[in-house]
């Protein structure tokens, strides 16, 4: 896995060099760690490694900071999920006045499978419906799209940055507003 985000931090130096101006390199000695890791790291310790390792691979995937991680995509694909059911539920809104009423919601369904449904399919629809609509008035707004959406397809719960990704927020050696795992590995190895 890190050797996948090896091979991508080395392409996104390339890229943003043709994109911004040269700015030189931080040293990774100069990037401020906890006086206790530090401590262990000049010990000879593996276990900030370990440590800074799982905490990248969590911010990774929920993106709570600019890191180029092998999970990304698992949040880039949530988000793309939670779009495809906002949009399926605003397709439903056949006059255009920001939500589905239950009439427009069985009209589509009528729409679109016409005399396929059957008894089973009548009971799927029935069962969306009682899920989008939250409060049963009768009726789906965007607020409540959203909300089953985000239902459907939750960002992934990370809790706080913590020590390690607090820290991470200084390791942006070549200024390209991302961290790499190559950084993170960079300052740890230059405070042994």
């Amino acid at each position: 896995m890190r050797y996948l985000l090896s091979l991508l931090a080395m392409a996104l130096p390339g890229l943003a060099a043709a994109q911004a101006p040269e700015r030189p390199l931080r040293d990774p000695a100069t990037v401020p760690l906890p006086a206790e890791v530090a401590a262990r790291l000049r010990l000879g310790a593996r276990g900030p490694f370990d440590s800074y390792g799982a905490a990248f691979d969590r911010l990774a995937v929920s993106g709570a900071i600019p890191v180029v991680g092998p999970g990304a995509t698992l949040e880039i694909r949530a988000a793309a999920d939670r779009a495809r059911v906002f949009l399926a539920y605003t397709q439903y809104d056949l006059d255009g006045d920001g939500s589905v009423s239950r009439a427009e919601y069985d009209l589509h369904a009528d729409m679109s499978w016409g005399d396929a449904l059957g008894e089973r399919e009548y009971a799927i629809l029935e069962a969306e419906w009682a899920r989008a609509d939250g409060d049963a008035n009768g009726a789906i707004d965007l607020a409540e799209i959203h909300a089953l959406a985000l239902s459907m397809f939750p960002v992934p719960e990370t809790g706080p940055l913590g020590p390690e990704g607090l820290s991470m927020l200084g390791m942006d050696l070549d200024y390209d507003g991302f961290v790499t795992w190559d950084e993170v590995e960079a300052v740890l190895e230059a405070h042994r």
